[in-house]
């Protein structure tokens, strides 16, 4: 049977009733650190959150270090008559974290019942790093050799000072990312629906680049070789079933970077495309 590591942090906010000031505040920071069963082998973490901001920094150590801290939802206050004189609230509006260590693999999972779970977490620079959050503020990843997914619904990603392989998305929040190298063969994505897509990329890098912008414009200083053909029309011919006859035409750019290489899209509804040569 495996061995499996399992770790639960849960924290109890013992405080007065909170002002609206007080209200995203955070509580009761709690750090532990979890070894990789084999640290000479291959590393990954996996973040998956509901609520709060993701921060991954790489270090020289070999452990992941996980700091976790509860902020209050924003509760409108009780007027002080519902209060009991002498007595004060016990923090019902805080989330717990789970942490496991199974086979190489941190998975760090939270935020999903009380308050949101504002996550640091320290690990390994050679390590691959997948995060997801629902409605967190920031999801944050630098210093990181690896293979990285980002995945923020409602917030902002920004990766930099990385090496590897990224594929990065937002829903609701601007892209930025700054590759210090990357895999010669792994193709990489970047897209939200509204905000900017702001790329850096090596000098050197060889790429096939699709870029797409509905309602933006797209900017570059590489010398990026452009596909004049353009992308073929999409037709659609439901006049057989009693719909209609439809051309499409797409307003994505294609080309290619230093001679073509692994595939890079480049993607935005709302936003310009920003690609930099680093």
């Amino acid at each position: 049977m495996k061995n499996l590591l399992v770790l639960s942090l849960g924290a109890v906010l013992l405080a007065p009733a909170a002002l609206p000031q007080d209200a995203q505040k955070p509580q009761d920071a709690q750090k532990v650190t979890i070894p990789f069963r084999n640290p000479s082998q291959p590393k990954k973490l996996v973040v998956d959150t509901m609520r709060g901001s993701v921060t991954v920094r790489g270090y020289e150590g070999q452990e992941a270090i996980v700091e976790t801290s509860s902020r209050n939802p924003g509760r409108e206050p009780r007027r002080a008559a519902e209060v009991p004189a002498g007595m004060h609230r016990i923090g019902s509006s805080t989330a717990g974290v789970d942490i496991t260590e199974d086979n190489n693999t941190v998975k760090v999972s939270g935020g999903f019942f009380g308050g949101p779970a504002d996550l640091v977490i320290q690990v390994p620079v050679q390590t691959s790093v997948s995060v997801k959050t629902m409605t967190g503020s920031a999801v944050t990843i630098e210093n990181i050799s690896g293979e990285i997914e980002a995945n923020n619904m409602n917030g902002q990603v920004n990766i930099t000072n990385v090496s590897g392989s990224v594929v990065a998305h937002s829903m609701n929040g601007k892209v930025v990312v700054s590759l210090n190298s990357v895999m010669p063969d792994k193709a990489m994505s970047f897209s939200t629906m509204n905000g900017d897509v702001d790329v850096t990329l090596p000098a050197d890098i060889k790429a096939n680049v699709k870029m797409k912008t509905d309602h933006g414009d797209m900017f570059t200083d590489f010398d990026i070789k452009v596909d004049s053909t353009g992308q073929p029309p999409r037709v659609e011919d439901n006049r057989g079933r009693g719909g209609r006859y439809r051309v499409r035409f797409d307003r994505g750019t294609t080309g290619s970077i230093n001679g073509g290489g692994p595939e890079i899209q480049f993607t935005t509804f709302n936003g310009n495309i920003l690609i930099h040569k680093k």
